[in-house]
């Protein structure tokens, strides 16, 4: 019950502050933006109209570490270190949390498609892709970013939002810098690579495998999960100074 109370809360919480704005408005501008680009000529270097979803993975990162901080804040504000000390379980309070950001990214996700595919109507020449390729992109989405939200969660938590940022836009930077032959041995082994190359396999754009990407997803989520949850149950509410 405390991971639920822990979730509905935060709706409380963002009223007034715009951590739905960054949610609800990116969706409609970036793919306005994207289509836009694409029939002024972008489709001489954009050869397939869903090498949208791989950018917008690759770029995901950025937007993560951007929304966690906004949410992490709201609590320090209401002085965290004291509400630390009435919850009857820290796991439930992380916990609810993190699932309440996972449900603001599902949401946005669900968004980006709409529009995709609002977007690709404009278009008769392109080949609409079936509903079940966006539940996959959904779900390729939501899975391969969990990782990444609870790495942010922490640190937002312990060294605060500039911190958090800039592990958002070096993710970024791997994720598109180890699109190469040394990235397709070694993708398995750094997150923000996860979902780029499901999806790029899931279109055809790539033959490597993804089952070892699979399994390292799970080892490592996994493990920050129980690392997190372990740290956060003795963390006093101290924010290292950024």
């Amino acid at each position: 019950m405390t991971i639920l109370r822990e979730f509905f809360s935060n709706f409380t919480k963002i009223k007034r502050t715009p951590v739905i704005l960054l949610h609800l408005l990116p969706p409609i501008v970036i793919t306005t933006l994207f289509f836009v680009y694409y029939a002024s000529g972008g489709y001489h270097l954009i050869s397939d109209v869903r090498l949208f979803f791989v950018i917008l993975q690759i770029g995901y990162p950025i937007f993560v570490s951007i929304v966690v901080p906004i949410l992490i804040n709201l609590d320090r504000h209401n002085g965290i270190q004291n509400a630390l000390g009435l919850v009857p379980s820290r796991s439930s309070v992380y916990l609810g949390k993190w699932l309440f950001l996972m449900f603001l990214s599902a949401i946005n996700m669900i968004l980006y498609e709409v529009c995709f595919y609002v977007g690709v109507n404009f278009f008769p020449g392109i080949n609409m892709p079936p509903f079940g390729a966006s539940l996959v992109i959904f779900g390729v989405f939501l899975f391969s970013n969990l990782f990444l939200y609870l790495l942010h969660i922490l640190i937002a938590f312990r060294f605060g939002s500039s911190l958090s940022v800039l592990t958002g836009i070096s993710g970024t930077i791997l994720a598109g810098y180890f699109e190469n032959a040394i990235g397709d041995k070694i993708w398995p082994f750094i997150p923000w690579e996860w979902g780029v190359r499901f999806l790029e396999n899931y279109f055809n754009f790539s033959n490597v495998p993804v089952f070892p990407g699979i399994i390292a997803l799970m080892i490592m989520t996994s493990f920050i999960l129980i690392v997190s949850l372990l740290w956060f149950s003795h963390w006093e509410g101290n924010v290292i100074q950024e």
